[in-house]
């Protein structure tokens, strides 16, 4: 009967995909509902690839999945990933029936799965992935993951003990994972940016885990990512096996150090948290058995997904869309960080307002006050334009921060604000939460026409 209920599972979750798609929807999550639904164990029997490679952690797990799944691709391995960011139980399920035929048997070379931190007890266990990239663990929603020590055990629990890991041995929450399973780590050596003491208003990991002793950094990045010792025993930081020696913006390229021998591989993109991405995937594939020399050839091709990161013009405004996760303290303040230190003046156009607070109107806002706003308190910041239903709270968030009133813009609603903010500007940065791509996309559109039209002088620059 088990068998039985696993086809009827599998035939009628590729059934739903071909009339989802038929009716031009994603349908990236809910044929693995049905399948799951007919199937409760569909994860179990499904007949996994010779190869499976996850991604997992609190930040980047999209744009690193994506890179190896690119990667593998274009060396010959026929791939199924769920690219879109699909990654709780049922968009794994929807994964593993593109893996399989109607027989129920793999055809494909390897499977790339994202998979959600939080769900990976509901995943791990069934799927036994040979490779786990974990890239970090941070404070998230405190409606959903909430403390990193949290995620911790549940990756600690369900990751089976023969999966092999790569690990960020700059992240000092996520390199302690699992002691007894095989593994190898990736970091950047000291910047000349770095610090000593931490900058952010959240650093979830200065304390020892062993004695309790508050800890040391030798250089301290953003948080709690960085290179740290206890000067009371014997703990400090792991050394990376793959280390990234040298960033060169100018050229657009990285340097990398593994087993005594420099690799420079192209930049995928200049952010740092995107490089620690291209990084992961770098020493997943070399792992994995991948030629290093065609690494660096398919690194050339590959851009971060679109739906985290775009380049666009409008006359002669230079738009970059970027994403900064709603309720996420940390990937804001990165992206904040991020933006801060990009040369040149700039407008920064915030909306990143969650699509479900949007509708449920929830009043919770105390993840804003845990975000860096600071950093968008410099002289180079000409305007701030704030978009959405919480754009008040933002307001207040800013002023707190320092920010200049009067650079200070506020419409509820964002189509409006496009109309209403200064036009003659060379670069604008539009911030936007994962849920609200669609909506953002919709925003830059309009950007595009309305500042195309101040550009031909039927719309004065700083005027609707």
């Amino acid at each position: 009967m088990g068998i039985l209920r696993y086809f009827i599972a599998l035939w009628a979750s590729k059934a739903v995909f071909v009339l989802l798609r038929l009716l031009k929807r994603n349908a990236t999550m809910y044929p693995g509902f049905i399948a799951l639904k007919i199937c409760p164990d569909y994860l179990a029997r499904t007949k996994k690839s010779p190869n499976v490679l996850c991604v997992t952690g609190t930040n980047g797990k999209t744009t690193t999945t994506n890179m190896v799944a690119d990667i593998l691709s274009q060396s010959g391995m026929k791939v199924v990933s769920n690219r879109y960011g699909s990654n709780i139980n049922t968009g794994v399920a929807t994964a593993l029936t593109h893996s399989v035929n109607i027989f129920g048997k793999p055809k494909i070379d390897a499977l790339v799965l994202e998979v959600d931190e939080r769900f990976s007890r509901l995943i791990m266990p069934f799927i036994k992935p040979d490779y786990l990239i974990v890239t970090n663990l941070f404070r998230d929603s405190i409606k959903r993951n909430a403390h990193p020590e949290y995620i911790f055990s549940i990756l600690d629990t369900y990751v089976p003990k023969e999966t092999k890991l790569v690990l960020n041995a700059d992240c000092l929450q996520s390199s302690q994972l699992l002691k007894e399973n095989k593994r190898v780590y990736f970091g950047i050596d000291k910047l000349d940016t770095d610090v000593t003491e931490c900058v952010n208003l959240i650093n979830d990991f200065s304390i020892c885990p062993v004695c309790d002793e508050k800890l040391k950094f030798n250089y301290l990045r953003y948080h709690h990512i960085g290179n740290a010792y206890c000067p009371k025993c014997d703990f400090k930081s792991f050394d990376a096996d793959y280390r990234l020696t040298n960033i060169d913006y100018d050229n657009k390229t990285i340097t990398v150090l593994h087993n005594g021998k420099e690799d420079v591989y192209p930049m995928v993109n200049r952010a740092l948290y995107n490089i620690y991405n291209e990084l992961a995937a770098i020493s997943l594939m070399s792992e994995f058995g991948v030629d290093l020399n065609k690494v660096k050839e398919y690194m050339a091709k590959i851009s971060v997904t679109q739906t985290r990161y775009n380049e666009a013009k409008a006359g002669k405004t230079e738009i970059i869309r970027t994403m900064a996760k709603g309720q996420n303290s940390v990937a804001c303040s990165r992206s904040f960080d991020f933006v801060s230190h990009e040369p040149g003046e700039k407008t920064v156009f915030i909306m990143i307002d969650d699509l479900f607070e949007r509708r449920d109107s929830s009043e919770f806002v105390g993840w804003i006050y845990d975000v860096d706003f600071e950093f968008l308190n410099i002289p180079d910041i000409k305007q701030i334009v704030l978009a959405g239903p919480r754009c008040y709270d933002y307001k207040l968030r800013c002023l707190i921060a320092g920010i200049p009133e009067d650079r200070i813009l506020c419409e509820q609603d964002e189509f409006k604000a496009v109309d209403i903010m200064d036009k003659d500007i060379d670069l604008l940065y539009l911030l936007h939460d994962t849920s609200t791509y669609d909506l953002a996309c919709e925003v830059e559109a309009k950007i595009k026409t309305v500042f195309e039209k101040a550009r031909v002088g039927e719309v004065h620059p700083n005027q609707p």
